[in-house]
């Protein structure tokens, strides 16, 4: 099944994009059909509220607490469809590889009192077995294509200093890249900026200094620990 990018997000909420309308036919959806019917505040409406709790017990459903950012869901009386990925924590949980339909019962400022159960097996196209990596755009200054690429990650690329070029960085005390005893930068491609000098020894011996003001050299074994390191 693929999957939204904006899926990725946390292993308790669900994803708007992943809701599917509540088209099931039983004995739930036409009482939840007379309810929203019924006039708001009366004798019958609560009746007809007391009887779907009272079918949703039968039926194995669970009741539970949840902000509606997290099940989107305001409205007293609405349900959709979901399919439980087998990743999932929370509540919902117990129900993972299933799809399940979510009912909003009562109302509150921010948390509401819901309803979730079983309606049947998720088709085998539907079921979610892993909490997809969220996707990042990373970026880096066009001129690091000129220069010599030591190191280079999704994330990180370390490039050879170039004395004609003067690397402008708000980090640094000086307000750009002092490079001077150094023989590489270190840049941050979430930040866009260089956050470090390095040098190195013939054995791999890192040795790096933070472009903030009054940041001490560090030794690391290798690069790609003084990388990790300096990030932390």
């Amino acid at each position: 099944m693929e999957i939204p990018s904006n899926f990725c997000w946390s292993i308790f909420m669900i994803n708007e994009a992943a809701i599917l309308p509540d088209d099931h036919e039983d004995e739930i959806s036409h009482l939840l059909d007379k309810f929203r019917d019924a006039a708001v505040n009366t004798t019958q409406r609560e009746a007809l509220r007391e009887e779907i709790e009272s079918k949703l017990r039968t039926k194995k459903y669970i009741s539970f607490p949840g902000h509606y950012r997290r099940y989107h869901l305001t409205r007293v009386g609405t349900s959709y469809l979901y399919d439980v990925p087998l990743y999932k924590r929370g509540y919902l949980s117990n129900f993972r590889g299933k799809r399940i339909r979510i009912i909003c019962l009562y109302t509150g400022r921010f948390t509401f009192g819901y309803w979730a159960g079983i309606v049947y097996d998720s088709p085998q196209d539907k079921i979610i077995e892993k909490l997809p990596k969220a996707n990042r755009e990373y970026f880096f200054p066009g001129f690091l294509d000129k220069l010599e690429t030591v190191y280079s990650s999704p994330r990180y690329r370390v490039v050879k200093v170039d004395p004609t070029i003067k690397i402008l960085c708000k980090s640094a005390s000086a307000g750009y890249v002092e490079t001077s005893g150094w023989e590489s930068v270190l840049f941050d491609g979430k930040a866009g900026e260089p956050v470090a000098t390095l040098r190195f020894d013939p054995d791999g011996t890192t040795y790096a200094k933070k472009l903030y003001q009054w940041s001490q050299t560090s030794t690391h074994a290798t690069l790609r620990e003084a990388i990790d390191q300096i990030m932390r």
